[in-house]
Parts: structure tokens; C-alpha cells; sequence
């Protein structure tokens, strides 16, 4: 879906036009006999609040589907972004079009990639030692680059291939080695464990390093400028996160069951019984409640370093709709094809402020199912008695309630759209 779309999506939500630093989203969403998030046991993961144990999804669960969701909207577009360790490879491909003759292709990408700060993972060579998170149209850029100093970087692109020979061969070396080890040819205790540092750029001039740590850059990428990005290896290239997502949990106590099942071998037969696999899976019920948060300013003054004000201001509001309708909508892949994950939450409140805060206090105790209407009653009046204190300046309220219930009172400062 283009940027041009967005206006058409009916799941839009815009809170542009209201006063304030930042902008809250509550919402409430009930789902059924789901695998969103497990932990390493393969059991839904938990959180023990008040007086009972809740199902819940992690922030990280739920922020990489609301960059996905995120994501459609900007793929195919300047603000496409990726994360991947494979920016060497990706880099050659682009350069590999460019100088199809060469055969130090891989070389010369590698070097330009180095040469942003991230450092080259010996073990692959195709890869960066840290995963980078860049505009998608980073690699072109660096290919690009690449290209243009291809006469210029002889002697570091030589440098650079005999680094990547040398690890590469000392890494068939160890292969076998590994194999063939045994008590007898152990290495002695106190021994340095694997080096894991990675292939640096050599020596280059100031003036290419600084091009290619230019490609790094966020220009006009809503979603970097949302979520932000940390790259280790070049500090001066992190982007603080404007965005605060929580962990969401259940208001009602957690119920889990766990579904066993087997596969059938299609071409099993002659009186032969039984199930080519079986397996065991936990799946969970509740009502998650959601808390987010977006920083208006940080937004902006990230968008501002490559943009016009004009540019900037548009851009944000941008950012601030597809946040928020990609935090409300979006829900994590696993086991989805076999639960059907996917819902609507029953009760969506997004509004701005100056003082953000989560309503979490409010299901303390908690709520025995069904819970959806009670919850948002509930979390309605918490809205309405904290004015005093940390008003809601503006916003909208989404109820799509499962009988038929009337919108629960909001503070007056929100207006409610019956789905």
C-alpha cells in the first residue's frame, strides 16, 4: 500500500489535530484459544499483577508487528526500512550491476561497509558482525559509493580481500579441527576462548568514511524516526526511540489449555495405524490491555535534520496516524495460520496530552471473564477521575463491543465512534 493510500484505510486513526506534547493510546482487545508470545518452554508467556497470574505479550512481540503493519504502508516508498546483518551481500548485488566485469566486487562492498563503522562478521563475510537497522536504500547508496572511489581505494580494497581470505581460510582450517578434537588433544584450560571481533576497514580518507556513513542516515523515514534504532558499532549513528511500548497483559486471570495434535501421513497405509507426528500446543485466553505512548517533539526534531520544516511537520503527522493505527491494529504472526489470531480490539482510546501516562493501575484487581465490557468501564472512569491531575487534551474512542453495550462515559475531551 502507497503513503497516498493511507487516507483511504477506514482503520485510520488521526489525532493530529489535537494540542499536545505527546500522544496515549489505551486499548483493550479479547482474544481466543492464541499463541502470540511464548517463552523458552514454548509456554504462553506470563506476568503475575495483584492477585492473579495474566497472559502476556511483550513489547517486543507487539512492536515488531506494529512495525510490520508499519511497513505496508511505506514499503516501495523513500521511507522503507530494513534490519538485517546481510548489508555486504545486499551492498555486492547492488554493485555487481554496476561493474559486472570486476571481480573484486565483494571486496570493495565490504570495505565501504566497514568503512560506516560496522565491522565485517568473520565467520560470513556476507554479513555485519551486528545486525543494522537503515533505510532500505542503504545498500544502493553504498554501492554507489562503492563505484565512485573503485579507483581511489586499490590498496584498501587489496587490504580488505586478504582480510577476508585469511578468515575465511583459517575458518576451514577450524572446521575439521573441531571435529577431530578429543580429551587427548584438547587445548590446555586458560586458553583464550574464539576471537569474535570482526574485519575493521582499513585506513581510508575522511572524506569517503563520512559519504558512507551518510547512507546510514534516517532522512526522511518516519518509522526510524518512531522507533529509533541503536547501532553499537557507530554511535553517532543511534536514533533515540520516540515511541514507548508496554508489555500488555490480561485483565482476567490467564486460561490456558494445551491442544494436542497429529498429522496424518497421507500415503500411510496397509494396515499400518497411527500418526506421522504429534506434538503439543499451549494456547491461551484473555483481555489484553494495551499502553503506548509517542513523543511529538522527538519525532520532529529527528525528521528535522533532513528535511524542511514543511517536509518535517508533514512527515510527523504522517508518523503520529501510522503509529498509532499499526499499535491498535497489529498482531503478532505466530501460530497464526493455525488460531486465527487476528481481532479488533473492543475499545481503542487515543488522545494526546502533556503528561502520558499507563492506566494499568486500574485492573490491579482482576476481572473475571467475560471481562471486555467491564474493563473498559473501568478504564474509562480511571480516564475520567485522572483529568484533574494528567488531563486528556483531545482524542478518539473506537468501541466495538461484543453485545452491543453503549460506549462507556470518557473524559469530554474524547469523542467515541461506535464501530
Amino acid at each position: 500500500m502507497a503513503l497516498t493510500d493511507i487516507a483511504a484505510d477506514p482503520r485510520l486513526i488521526d489525532t493530529t489535530s489535537h494540542d499536545g506534547a505527546f500522544v496515549v493510546l489505551h486499548t483493550l482487545t479479547t482474544y481466543t484459544g492464541v499463541s502470540l508470545n511464548r517463552d523458552f518452554s514454548n509456554l504462553p508467556k506470563t506476568v503475575q499483577y495483584g492477585d492473579a497470574l495474566r497472559m502476556r505479550l511483550s513489547a517486543q512481540a507487539k512492536d515488531r508487528a506494529a512495525r510490520d503493519l508499519f511497513r505496508r504502508y511505506t514499503d516501495e516508498t523513500v521511507q522503507a526500512t530494513a534490519r538485517s546483518r546481510y548489508l555486504p551481500q545486499q551492498t555486492a548485488r547492488h554493485l555487481q550491476g554496476m561493474r559486472p566485469s570486476d571481480d573484486d566486487v565483494h571486496a570493495q562492498a565490504a570495505l565501504i561497509v566497514a568503512a560506516t563503522g560496522m565491522q565485517i562478521d568473520k565467520s560470513d563475510t556476507q554479513r555485519t558482525r551486528a545486525i543494522a537497522y537503515v533505510p532500505a536504500q542503504a545498500p544502493e547508496r553504498l554501492a554507489e559509493l562503492a563505484a565512485d572511489v573503485w579507483d581511489d581505494t586499490q590498496d584498501a580494497r587489496n587490504k580488505m580481500r586478504e582480510a577476508i581470505d585469511k578468515s575465511l581460510a583459517a575458518r576451514a582450517k577450524k572446521i575439521p579441527a573441531q571435529k577431530n578434537t578429543d580429551s587427548d588433544t584438547a587445548e590446555p584450560s586458560g586458553r583464550k576462548g574464539p576471537d569474535t571481533a570482526g574485519i575493521a576497514a582499513p585506513p581510508l580518507p575522511q572524506h569517503i568514511i563520512q559519504r558512507a556513513q551518510a547512507a546510514f542516515a534516517p532522512g526522511i523515514s518516519a518509522e526510524l524516526a518512531v522507533f529509533g534504532r541503536m547501532l553499537a558499532e557507530v554511535p553517532d549513528a543511534t536514533i533515540y526511540s520516540a515511541a514507548q511500548v508496554a508489555h500488555a497483559f490480561s485483565v482476567d486471570p490467564i486460561a490456558t489449555i494445551a491442544d494436542d495434535w497429529t498429522a496424518k501421513d497421507d500415503w500411510q497405509d496397509l494396515g499400518v495405524f497411527g500418526a506421522a507426528g504429534k506434538g503439543t500446543t499451549f494456547l491461551a485466553s484473555g483481555t489484553l490491555y494495551q499502553y503506548a505512548a509517542l513523543d511529538r517533539r522527538a519525532v520532529r526534531t529527528t525528521l528535522s535534520k533532513s528535511a524542511s520544516p514543511e517536509e518535517t511537520e508533514n512527515l510527523a503527522r504522517l508518523a503520529e496516524q501510522l503509529f498509532i493505527t499499526a499499535l491498535t491494529y497489529a498482531t503478532p504472526s505466530s501460530a497464526r495460520s493455525r488460531t486465527g489470531s487476528t481481532t479488533c480490539p473492543t475499545l481503542t482510546i487515543a488522545a494526546t496530552t502533556n503528561y502520558p501516562f499507563t492506566a494499568a493501575p486500574c485492573f490491579e484487581s482482576a476481572i473475571e471473564a467475560p471481562a471486555a465490557v467491564t474493563a473498559a468501564q473501568r478504564l474509562a472512569a480511571y480516564l475520567r477521575r485522572s483529568q484533574r491531575h494528567t488531563p486528556l487534551l483531545g482524542g478518539t474512542c473506537r468501541w466495538l463491543p461484543p453485545g452491543g453495550e453503549p460506549c462507556p462515559e470518557l473524559p469530554a475531551s474524547l469523542t467515541c465512534e461506535d464501530e
